[in-house]
């Protein structure tokens, strides 16, 4: 730093030279605050040929009222037979001055590289994963049961084009296992429903006939209601199929108390056979956005659960509440799987008339239709609630 303040003071001393030189008759009888230099006329015996003298000083400096590091050069020069003694100053910063406009510096600049380079790399990865991003907003409004192979966005980079086509091959087979699955639970269920109901017909006409003796007619009504449990385990292994596959319109207006007055008709009979008292409170009409015949199914197999699993003078309610319905019930104080509850074929009866279906099925439709299903336990009080 001190060698090009010295270079600077050098040339400045040239210039002067050059320019006194070429006008001798410019005065510079006393100081001037303006100038850098001083110009003073001095005798021949203390003229130095060659002097040049650098060193720091200090000088106050009044604006500041303060002593500031300067550089200074002190030279002798003969002009026109007469001799002189020049001096030249220059500040020059402080060490510490020097280090922290360098560290400013150099992290200004730092942070520039580092906010471009964001802004770039950001800019260059939109553009390069535009076709990804495209890809993965086509696949999730992708409905496997409402179309056939999804429209993918084309795109000019080769990986970007395999991973369509690979994505595309994926769709269509899915597609076409779907259709495969679909067709095959609807034939079954008709082929199984046919001759179910051809043997139930015999039997029943069979069962009538005077020479059975009581132990074969007790036979087969025993094989008539296996016969009729089997019938309606596959049509609700069919129903909880078709709900799995959103083979259902879910845009239907639905008045939730309606169902309810409806559906509390068909459990009559066990609210007289076990005495129990129903209590039904609405504070608004709750209509919601689904399917009528899947929420009615919901509510009556909440509600078969309520009363098929009660006890002796027991109780069912029911709250219809805002975007919320809440059936609860009292019950065996038999500990429950919260976690197996929903599974299919889980049971904690020993009651033959159920098979572990019902709150599956009323699970999945509320999965299909967006809604929640709950399940929580307070003492004998079972109580689910759903949220629409």
């Amino acid at each position: 730093m001190l060698q090009n303040v010295d270079e600077i003071l050098y040339n400045r001393k040239m210039h002067l030279v050059v320019y006194l030189e070429n006008n001798p008759q410019v005065p510079f009888l006393e100081d001037n605050p303006l100038d850098d230099f001083t110009f003073v006329g001095i005798d021949r015996e203390s003229y130095v040929e060659g002097k040049n003298v650098y060193s720091d000083t200090m000088i106050y400096e009044t604006v500041d009222e303060e002593l500031d590091e300067y550089r200074k050069l002190i030279s002798h020069l003969q002009i026109h037979g007469k001799y002189y003694h020049l001096e030249i100053v220059k500040p020059h910063l402080e060490a510490n001055e020097i280090i922290s406009t360098l560290a400013i510096t150099l992290s200004m600049l730092l942070l520039g590289l580092t906010l471009s380079f964001y802004i770039f790399q950001r800019l260059i990865s939109r553009k390069l994963w535009n076709p990804f991003y495209k890809l993965l907003e086509t696949l999730r409004h992708y409905r496997l049961d409402k179309e056939t192979i999804p429209n993918l966005p084309p795109s000019r980079i080769e990986e970007f084009q395999m991973l369509n086509q690979a994505v595309s091959d994926m769709a269509r087979k899915s597609k076409e296992a779907y259709e495969h699955q679909k067709q095959f639970i609807e034939n079954a269920s008709h082929e199984m429903q046919t001759p179910l109901s051809v043997i139930q017909s015999r039997l029943e006409t069979l069962i009538g006939q005077a020479e059975l003796t009581g132990k074969q007619a007790l036979t087969i009504e025993g094989i008539i209601t296996s016969t009729q449990r089997l019938k309606k385990l596959s049509k609700t292994l069919l129903l909880l199929s078709r709900i799995q596959n959103r083979q259902f319109l879910l845009n239907e207006k639905v008045d939730i108390g309606e169902i309810i007055d409806k559906s509390l008709e068909f459990f009559e009979e066990q609210k007289e056979a076990l005495n129990l008292r129903i209590s039904l409170e609405t504070t608004n009409r709750l209509i919601i956005n689904g399917n009528d015949l899947l929420t009615e199914t919901l509510i009556q197999n909440l509600l078969k659960n309520a009363f098929v699993h009660n006890i002796q003078d027991g109780s069912v309610s029911i709250v219809i509440e805002n975007q919320k319905l809440t059936i609860g019930n009292t019950g065996r104080s038999n500990p429950i799987d919260q976690d197996q509850i929903f599974n299919r074929f889980y049971k904690n009866s020993d009651n033959p008339e159920t098979w572990g279906l019902g709150l599956a099925i009323a699970y999945e439709i509320t999965q299909a239709s967006g809604w929640s299903l709950k399940y929580n336990r307070q003492s004998d009080h079972h109580i689910f609630e759903v949220l629409f």
